[in-house]
């Protein structure tokens, strides 16, 4: 289970967690609600044991930092009991408790199929109670005195429980996962779906790529991820394998990704960043080191990539190009990977062949181009000259460059650059910082 809201991530506990969750686990601040004003006196060894029998629990991020967990368990023919620990001082009691409830009640009633959720809490966790009760939760009973903690102290407790046909609604959230067979062609209609909007006044083929990529033997099945909204697929990533040719021969093994789709309902709502977060932090947790790859030079670098010459990596043909970006999960991957990237041949596509895949699609009307004249009526006469220079066909075309090269143009300034924007984006087209 991933669950994200972009701030706050619920996702399933790894092997590499089990240093962290022995340091909770042995915290008898931390335990002391659950019992444990001694801690459990869990070695990571254990907890790593754990894990890969799959007995851990959740594990609940905050930018990326491990704050706490949540653990379910089957109570019962469809029923769930849950639990949530926020571990560190810092972040408690600043409400996230409530939000991180709100996301995963509603994954296990919308997606795991539970139709009753349990939960119960020490009698003294008052704040705890509040905010089960503010969720819906029905309290069923006080347990005076049920049992005793390790130092042997009495202990009350209270029981609650949801209906699925209780539940008043949710925090907003995406939730990740890995895509199978019955996504597949589904995936594929996003996808075209996505690179239609700004790609639909000439054929747009990312779609046929998608099909094609999982049949590679450069894919990487783990880093193909799908994003679900409300039941629905939002968008998908899928990643592959290339390579960084040096001059002496050497070969550097890096990820390429894309397609990176997302529905034209779900754009502009995080779910592209919530994706490629994901995908980068699993890449990362999966051993591999860098990433390199062609895409929109103004929107990937807020996700930390930077452009691919500052690495020394050019084209095939030696180009230094915008769209072409690096990014080390590892520090100083590509410290010595000064060369060419060279991407799967599964991006060599058959022109004919993503032609007669785009014919088992429902037919679609090409997007009206939106002429360069149009554009540049708009502007003053040095930004006209150095735009026309350029020799575009249509202004549909600058979707390929991004902000700083249009500045770098002869006679472009701030001013000119803004009315680009501005005129993309009143006909619907995205573009630059505006993306």
């Amino acid at each position: 289970m991933i669950l994200t809201n972009n701030i706050l991530t619920i996702r399933n506990s790894i092997e590499i967690d089990a240093e962290q969750l022995a340091a909770w686990w042995n915290d008898g601040a931390v335990m002391a609600h659950a019992g444990f004003p001694d801690g459990l006196g869990k070695t990571a060894e254990a907890v790593r044991g754990q894990i890969a029998e799959g007995w851990g629990p959740h594990i609940i991020e905050l930018d990326g930092r491990p704050i706490g967990e949540m653990s379910t368990g089957n109570a019962g023919e469809s029923v769930a009991e849950i639990g949530i620990k926020i571990c560190e001082a810092d972040v408690q009691g600043k409400g996230y408790g409530m939000t991180l409830l709100s996301m995963f009640i509603d994954a296990l009633f919308t997606y795991e199929g539970y139709e009753k959720i349990m939960l119960d809490t020490n009698l003294t966790n008052t704040r705890a109670q509040h905010v089960y009760e503010k969720l819906g939760f029905r309290r069923l009973r006080v347990n005076e005195n049920a049992w005793q903690d390790q130092r042997g102290a009495w202990q009350s407790s209270v029981d609650y429980e949801m209906e699925k046909t209780e539940w008043r609604g949710y925090t907003p959230y995406i939730r990740l996962r890995r895509e199978e067979p019955a996504d597949f062609r589904v995936v594929e209609a996003l996808t075209r779906e996505a690179f239609w909007v700004n790609s639909g006044v000439h054929d747009t083929d990312e779609h046929y790529l998608a099909h094609m990529l999982r049949q590679s033997p450069d894919f990487v099945p783990e880093l193909d991820i799908v994003a679900e909204i409300g039941g629905r697929l939002a968008g998908n990533v899928m990643f592959s394998r290339a390579r960084v040719i040096c001059p002496d021969g050497r070969e550097v093994h890096v990820l390429n990704f894309g397609p990176l789709s997302v529905l034209p309902a779900f754009q502009n709502q995080g779910v592209g960043r919530a994706i490629m977060n994901y995908a980068i932090a699993e890449a990362r947790r999966l051993g591999y080191r860098a990433i390199v790859f062609f895409g929109h030079p103004d929107y990937y670098p807020r996700l930390g990539f930077r452009r691919a010459v500052e690495f020394g990596i050019t084209t095939k043909g030696g180009a230094t190009l915008d769209p072409h970006m690096a990014m080390e999960l590892v520090p100083g991957a590509l410290a010595d990977a000064t060369g060419y990237f060279q991407e799967s041949s599964v991006f060599d596509m058959d022109e004919q062949a993503a032609k007669a895949f785009e014919k088992t699609f429902p037919p679609k009307e090409k997007l009206e181009p939106m002429p360069m004249e149009t554009l540049l009526a708009r502007l003053a006469d040095a930004p006209r000259s150095a735009l026309g220079a350029l020799g575009l066909d249509c202004a549909d075309l600058l979707r390929t460059k991004s902000e700083r090269e249009l500045l770098a143009l002869p006679g472009m300034d701030e001013a000119a650059v803004a009315i680009v924007r501005e005129m993309m984006a009143e006909t619907g087209r995205r573009w630059g910082a505006s993306r």
